[in-house]
């Protein structure tokens, strides 16, 4: 009697540990599926917007636009640069350069840029950098959503002695300190004809297909798990 009693106990043991791997596996198999789903979007959001202009693009709720790719024409702002503390490139430290860019021919609003990578004079002090003051042209890709991104930081800019250091981007924040209304967005130049920093943002880090290669994978982990833990049980009975 004994025996028997210390075998059910073993076997519903068992029985939950795989239940708990099984229902872990279904839910990451789940989450890789609608990351493909949110990918496969996002490439077909791509396509139907090719014939919109730049202001379009950039006036469009963050659901649709973005990942978004554009060119956007216009001027840099001098006196507002902003330097993103904590980026890493290439196993260095330093800072991403944001600066601000007037649109030609729209005046409502303007636009957050993201140059890019620059390391730093030395440990943590932004440098002196000059942007270029003539019209010019940027190919830029949205981000819209998740902007600040991770921090621990209590507010955007905490250096009294370098304000133009941020921990974080807040456009609001951004916009009073320039007495300007910037779009909802953040535009990362990409290509290669950087301007002064290094691009370095990708927005599609991995394919749609790839996230469908990783659902079937979990899934088949947790068809795994169901057919070791029912053939355990089975040889446990008999025993």
């Amino acid at each position: 009697m004994q025996k028997k009693v210390k075998l059910k106990s073993s076997s519903v043991i068992t029985l939950v540990i795989v239940i708990i791997v099984i229902c872990t596996c279904l839910a990451l198999a789940a989450w890789q599926w609608q990351r493909a789903k949110d990918k496969a979007h996002l490439l077909a959001q791509q396509d139907k917007q090719l014939n919109l202009t730049a202001e379009q693009i950039l006036a469009l709720p963050a659901q649709q636009n973005n990942g978004l790719f554009t060119t956007i024409k216009g001027r840099f702002l001098p006196s507002f640069v902003w330097f993103l503390d904590n980026q890493t490139l290439n196993g260095q430290v330093g800072f991403d350069v944001l600066a601000l860019f007037a649109l030609s021919g729209y005046t409502q609003k303007k636009v957050l840029v993201n140059l890019g990578f620059i390391r730093p004079l030395r440990e943590r002090q932004i440098p002196s950098i000059t942007l270029p003051e003539q019209s010019l042209s940027l190919q830029v890709v949205i981000k819209s959503e998740d902007i600040a991104g991770f921090t621990l930081a209590s507010e955007p800019s905490m250096d009294a002695i370098q304000p133009q250091l941020l921990q974080y981007i807040d456009i609001d924040f951004l916009s009073e300190r320039s007495d300007e209304q910037i779009f909802p967005l953040v535009a990362y130049q990409y290509g290669s004809n950087p301007i002064l920093a290094n691009p370095h943002y990708t927005h599609v880090v991995m394919p749609p297909e790839k996230h469908k290669a990783y659902a079937l994978q979990w899934l088949l982990i947790a068809l795994a798990a169901a057919l070791v833990a029912y053939f355990a049980i089975k040889k446990g009975e008999h025993e």
